[in-house]
């Protein structure tokens, strides 16, 4: 029996549950984190929360799709296992990945901006 669809389509529905859920967490539990950055600017707190949303999706379900080309015909249940757990877990490290690049150039960025500020209001 060839399970390569079933694997399409177990693939597809994770991983799409995975990237919406992990962006909805990151998009409601990240506004306090980027206003804390800009210092209070709700505005462009929000702006930026949106654009890195839309952003994580469109690089996350881009790359999910794409990564569906890359697949052999599946005719055993332990392959179809081995071939989602690698390509589920890859889905996850890129999301872990950008989270933390994210994070830490927002910080750096914080930093700066503080660090501008600071030497301002001394002049």
């Amino acid at each position: 029996m060839n399970y390569t669809v079933t694997a399409y389509v177990l693939y597809l529905l994770i991983t799409t549950y995975v990237v919406v859920v992990v962006g909805h967490l990151l998009h409601k539990n990240g506004r306090p984190f980027l206003i804390n950055v800009f210092h209070g600017n709700i505005s462009l707190a929000e702006s930026v929360n949106n654009i890195l949303l839309a952003g994580y999706y469109l690089v996350n379900i881009g790359y999910c799709v794409a990564a569906l080309r890359i697949w052999a015909k599946i005719d055993l249940v332990r392959v179809l296992i081995e071939v989602l757990s690698v390509k589920i877990g890859t889905i996850v490290l890129v999301l872990g990945i950008m989270h933390l690049f994210n994070i830490l150039t927002l910080l750096v960025a914080e930093r700066k901006y503080r660090n501008t500020n600071t030497n301002t209001n001394k002049s």
